[in-house]
Parts: structure tokens; sequence; C-alpha cells
């Protein structure tokens, strides 16, 4: 995480030297495709998130992005891969949407350049299924097939700053997003022996749903799962991000 934030400052930085030095004009341009890397950074780097932005008036703009979502191998302490699951079927998508407000007294150009402000509205959705074997001395002592589903809808207002390079190039931060948030998961489980819930599975388990989702295993400290393995509860959440993009 601190990783993450030192590169977001880092990108803020060099986006605001880069800016300065363009002319204050600003061409008829209404249109941008961006890549968000974010999903890269924080679920796995095969994830691919793409989005478009369209100005509406002189000051306001829509968005949306739309991709899918693979997670990172888990892995332990040292980065080191584990094969904690033989998965036979992982993956997940997100879409969201936005409405930008950008600040027509303080920003000195016109959007998509500048400070702005808006709700948002942003959907996750992933998935996997498994099967892990357990041994113990040597010896092979349970059979574990899982298959988990979580998702997310989460209603917030944002607060970012987009750069506009050569008028032609932007850097989109959203350096500020609360909101609230409905979480939905159900976790099955099908083993040949009982499960103990102090094992060294269930900790891996946990591991594993935090790597899905960051912040997940906390949640699942305070929300127990029904005796059916499903889980709905509302929460809050946070949206951060960096967007590279190109207008036309």
């Amino acid at each position: 995480m601190k990783q993450i934030f030192t590169i977001f400052i880092s990108i803020f930085f060099l986006s605001l030297s880069l800016s300065a030095q363009d002319s204050l004009a600003h061409s008829n341009k209404r249109n941008t495709i961006r890549w968000n890397p974010t999903p890269m950074a924080l679920i796995g780097p095969k994830s691919i998130v793409l989005g478009y932005e369209r100005i509406l008036f002189p000051n306001q703009s829509i968005s949306f992005n739309i991709g899918t979502l693979v997670k990172k191998p888990f892995t332990n302490k040292y980065g080191e891969e584990i094969h904690f699951l033989d998965e036979s079927n992982t993956g997940g998508f997100l879409v969201s949407l936005d409405y930008r407000f950008y600040f027509k007294n303080r920003n000195k150009r016109l959007a998509p350049d500048g400070v702005y402000w808006g709700p948002y509205f942003s959907y996750y959705d992933m998935w996997f299924n498994g099967t892990t074997e357990l041994f113990k001395n040597g010896v092979h002592t349970n059979s574990i097939d899982i298959d988990a589903r979580l998702g997310m809808i989460n209603a917030g207002i944002q607060l970012g700053y987009q750069f506009v390079i050569k008028d032609r190039f932007t850097i989109d931060l959203v350096l500020m997003g609360p909101s609230y948030s409905y979480y939905k998961a159900s976790i099955g489980f099908d083993a040949e022996v009982g499960l103990d819930e102090d094992s060294d599975f269930y900790k891996n388990l946990q591991d594993y749903l935090e790597r899905m989702s960051p912040g997940l295993s906390t949640i699942l400290e305070t929300h127990e799962l029904t005796s059916s393995g499903k889980l709905g509860f509302s929460y809050y959440g946070f949206r951060y991000l960096v967007q590279f993009g190109y207008r036309f």
C-alpha cells in the first residue's frame, strides 16, 4: 500500500510539471479513451480495464470504465508462488460510471483539465473454483473443492485531478472516493473430511480472499457466513486510481 501511495504522489508531481509547460489554450476535442492500470497493481497484472470520457458541457463530463479482472498468483510473504488451489475456473470483471463537475473558477482551462468532483457507481464481480489437497507428515488427509464468488456494488462521491498534456494526452488521478458499498459473497466447500476452523487451510483461505479483494478478510472477521455459505451486508468503501488517456 505504501508503494502504491508513493507511485501516486510521483505521478501527481510529474504530471504537474508536464502540464505547467503546456499552453493555456485548449482545442475542441471532446473525447478521451483511457487505460486504467490500477487493477493490475491491486488485483493482478493480467487485469485489463479501459474507459471513455465524453465532454457534455464546458465544465461537465460523463465517463465509464469496463474491464476484466484476473487475480495474481497466491504467494507467501517472501513473494514465492504457492499452489494453494488447483484452480479450474477463475475470473472477474468491473463496470463503473461517473459524472464529473470540473471547478470552473478554480481551473484555468476547460474540462477535462483540472480539479473535479462528482458521483460515481461501480460494480465488481470476482469468482474462483478450485481444489486443494491436504497432507500431514506426508500422508493425504483431505481433499476440498471450493467455489467462491464476491460481488461489490459501490455508490459514492469522488474528488480528482486530471492533467492534459500537449492537448492530446491525459493523466487522471482519483485522489479520494468514499462510498457506500454492498458486498455479496458466497463460499462453498465440499470436503472428504470435516474442516477444522483453526487449521492452516482456513488461514491460507483468508489470505487468498484478501488477495481477491483487499480488505475482505477484515470484513469477514466481523461478519459471519450463513449455514449455506452466503454473506450479504453493507459497508464503507473507498476508490482511488490512476488512468492514462488519449484525446480526440
